[in-house]
């Protein structure tokens, strides 16, 4: 469910019933989102690496180049995911880190 969209930001929670169906909730967001940043909200997950594998499949699917995709979770949730997940504790500093990805692209990184 997308809870925020502004800024070509746009913020969806993440809970069990789109980690159940990866590839449905791909399919039905993957035009809505286009090439809008993503911060994907996990807070409603207990332990993320129990879905790490759904995860992944809607990381691949909606990351397309020159886009940030951002998962907020607390540490407790995120202990042993790959770091290929950018995992950061709050909305605020998803936000950040998309604003600083953004200049890194701008500036050629």
């Amino acid at each position: 469910m997308i809870t925020k969209d502004e800024n070509n930001i746009i913020e969806i929670q993440i809970d069990k019933e789109v980690t159940s169906n990866p590839e449905g909730f791909c399919q039905a967001y993957q035009d809505k989102i286009g090439e809008s940043d993503v911060i994907l909200e996990c807070m409603k997950l207990s332990f993320l690496d129990e879905h790490r594998e759904a995860l992944s499949i809607i990381l691949n699917t909606l990351k397309a180049d020159n886009q940030s995709i951002v998962f907020v979770a607390t540490p407790e949730q995120f202990n042993s995911l790959p770091e290929v997940l950018i995992v950061v504790p709050t909305l605020e500093e998803a936000h950040d880190f998309i604003e600083l990805d953004r200049i890194q692209r701008d500036l050629g990184f």
